[in-house]
Parts: C-alpha cells; sequence; structure tokens
C-alpha cells in the first residue's frame, strides 16, 4: 500500500466515525428535542421522521454528484451543510419550522452517506482486500460514543443547543480536513474532457443485492426499535436489563464490523454472508425461544454480529456489479436499503400490534435467511476459496 492510498484510508476511517459520532449525538438529545418543541409523542414522531425523508429524498443523486465533481468535494460540502442545519435546529421552536430544518438536515446527511459509501468502495480496491466493513465498524464506534457524550453532558445538565454548537464545529473542521486527504477516484481525463460512464445502474443482481439490504435492514431497524421493548415486555426484565440487551447488540455489530474484513478475505463474501443469515436467524430465536435469563443478551449478541458486514459486504458487491457505473449501482443499493430501514419498522409494528412483539420478531428471522438465501449474489473477483 503507497503512501497515498495509505492517507486516503485513514482519512476515510475518521470521515465515517465523525458520521457516527454525530448520529450519535443526535439520538442522544432526541428526549431534548421533544423538550425544546413541547409537543406531544405522535407531533415528535412526524417531525423526527423528516430526517429519514430527507435523507430518502437525497440519496439517489449521489452517484451522480460523484462521477461530475468527485466524492471528496461532495462530501466536504454536505459535511458542512450537516454542520449548518443540525446547528440551526436550536433555534426553531416551531413544530413545523423543526420538521423543515431537520428535512435539510436529513438531505445533507443522507448525501454525505452514500458519499462515504463511494468512496469506501473505490478504496477498497485501491487497497485490494475488504475494508468496507471495518470502515462500518468506526461510524458504529463514533456512534457510540456520540451517544455516550450525549449521556454524560445530558447529566450534567448542558442544554441541547450548546451541546450541538460544541459538537458540530469540530465535526465540521475534523470533517473538512479528512476529505483533503481523500484521493480522486473517477476515470481519468482524456484530451480534456472526463470520461463519463454510460453503464446503467440498476440491473437484475443490483436489484437482487437491495432486496438483500432490506432483509439485513429491517433486521436492523427492528433491533433498534423493538428489541429492548420486547425484552422488557415480552420477557420481564427491566429496564436497565433491556437495555443491556441492546448494548449487547450493538456492541457485537461493532466487533463484527471491525473484524469483518479479515473473515471476509479468509471465508470469501459468499460464504461468510450465508454464514451471517443463519446466525442472525440463530439469534432472534434465541431471544424469542431460549428460557435461560441469558437468551436475551446471548442472542441480541448472535443478532448484532450476523448483521454486522451484511450492509458493507453488498455495497462493495453492488459497485462490483456497477463495473462502470459503480458510484451509481452504490448509490441505488443504499437508498433502496435505506428505505428498508426507514419502512420495516414501523410495518413490524403494525404487525406486533396485530399479533405480539414476539411474533412480529419471528419475521425477522426469517428474513435474515433471505440473506443466506441471496449471498451467491455477491460473488466477484474478491471472493475468495468458494
Amino acid at each position: 500500500m503507497g503512501p497515498d492510498t495509505r492517507r486516503d484510508l485513514v482519512a476515510t476511517f475518521v470521515c465515517f466515525g465523525l458520521l457516527g459520532f454525530v448520529s450519535g449525538t443526535w439520538f442522544s438529545r432526541i428526549p431534548a428535542v421533544r423538550d425544546h418543541l413541547q409537543a406531544d409523542l405522535q407531533t415528535v414522531g412526524l417531525v423526527l421522521v423528516c430526517l429519514g425523508i430527507g435523507s430518502f429524498a437525497s440519496m439517489p443523486f449521489g452517484g451522480r454528484l460523484s462521477r461530475r465533481f468527485a466524492s471528496r468535494r461532495v462530501c466536504l460540502v454536505a459535511g458542512l451543510a450537516v454542520a449548518a442545519t443540525y446547528a440551526a435546529l436550536p433555534l426553531v421552536t416551531s413544530p413545523i419550522g423543526f420538521g423543515a430544518v431537520l428535512l435539510l438536515a436529513g438531505a445533507a446527511t443522507g448525501l454525505f452517506e452514500v458519499m462515504l459509501n463511494v468512496h469506501g468502495a473505490d478504496v477498497e480496491r485501491a487497497v485490494g482486500r475488504s475494508v468496507m466493513p471495518a470502515l462500518h465498524g468506526l461510524w458504529s464506534g463514533g456512534l457510540l460514543l456520540g451517544s455516550a457524550l450525549g449521556a454524560a453532558v445530558t447529566g450534567l445538565g448542558l442544554p441541547f443547543g450548546p451541546h450541538l454548537w460544541l459538537v458540530l464545529p469540530i465535526f465540521a473542521v475534523a470533517n473538512t480536513v479528512g476529505t483533503l486527504f481523500w484521493r480522486d477516484h473517477r476515470a481519468p481525463v482524456r484530451d480534456g474532457r472526463r470520461a463519463r460512464p454510460d453503464a446503467k445502474a440498476l440491473s437484475l443482481p443490483v436489484i437482487m443485492l437491495a432486496v438483500m439490504l432490506l432483509c439485513s435492514n429491517i433486521g436492523e431497524g427492528s433491533a433498534s426499535d423493538w428489541l429492548a421493548l420486547y425484552v422488557h415486555d415480552e420477557r420481564g426484565f427491566s429496564e436497565g436489563a433491556a437495555a443491556a440487551a441492546f448494548t449487547c447488540y450493538s456492541l457485537m455489530i461493532t466487533v463484527g464490523r471491525l473484524t469483518g474484513g479479515f473473515v471476509l478475505d479468509r471465508l470469501g463474501r459468499v460464504t461468510t454472508l450465508r454464514l451471517c443469515g443463519v446466525i442472525t436467524a440463530a439469534g432472534v430465536a434465541t431471544v424469542l425461544f431460549l428460557p435461560s435469563p441469558a437468551g436475551p443478551f446471548l442472542g441480541a449478541g448472535l443478532w448484532g454480529l450476523g448483521l454486522s458486514v451484511v450492509f458493507p459486504a453488498a455495497i462493495t458487491a453492488a459497485g462490483e456489479h456497477g463495473r462502470d457505473n459503480s458510484a451509481g449501482a452504490i448509490s441505488a443499493v443504499a437508498t433502496l436499503g435505506f428505505g428498508a430501514f426507514l419502512t420495516g419498522p414501523p410495518l413490524i409494528g403494525l404487525l406486533a400490534q396485530r399479533l405480539s412483539i414476539g411474533m412480529a420478531l419471528g419475521l425477522v428471522g426469517l428474513l435474515a435467511l433471505g440473506v443466506t438465501a441471496l449471498a451467491g449474489l455477491t460473488a466477484g473477483s474478491r471472493t475468495r476459496r468458494e
């Protein structure tokens, strides 16, 4: 690995961690947002969904922008927009105005996230080994750090606004410096013009990869929204123990991502993802059916470990299937996968209302086996020992 590639890799790690840190900061202050708006839970829920809508709307444009302006430029501007929009939120007290600003924040965040994945796939090709899981592991680590810091400053009584105004300038400066070390991985300039890919981003393999991500991301979103609630309501654990079960999930998904590149390079992408689907299904089943008091904690850990490398591996595979338009394919898969992350948990909630939380989460386990069934689609030039 040359020094330029090494600097590019380190800078990309930093930017992934920074986005996770900002996300953790935001999630940790949602109760303060409710108090800031002085609104009921239904209104707060409608306001918060604006973040996801904004992200979902901006993600499809990531591939086109990265081809025209380079990922580093777009990510630099998007990072500044993330900092500016989140910093404006404490100044808005109207739920409608807050939702409008959050819509813009979501658009900037979605574009930022797509650019990170597009560039991460380019860096992985330059490095020559699997680094996408570790990049996503840095995001997860940043999420944990941001959440922990948010909990700490909340305990100290620091208000919502000053907390954001302290964190966001640091994020903006660090992200700007980090993106300046990124390399431009676009096609070289020929005859004064840069070659532009004309391949279509969407193909049947890319669409099926998005379906695989649907199976995985519903599992991620459902763990975030329903795991602790199930452990508390259905298994009878205390709120603290239920939160600890989700911590087991978060810890293992981070560990799995930080070590996932090693596993992918040793076992191959297809074999690894087939195992991931089985491990996730086993984890969900353990949470639901193991009568031991350790069941929810063991199962939550397996649940997180199984899902840990699915998203980054699918992003890499989408870039390979996209060939001349890898950025467009990654953008498409990330958008469709994010849509599943947004819509899956509410659908699980509707099913839980009609049946039970346990039966609804059982569907998550069945969907995890869809990852196993579709893992063969991720075969590519980097897949080994199949």
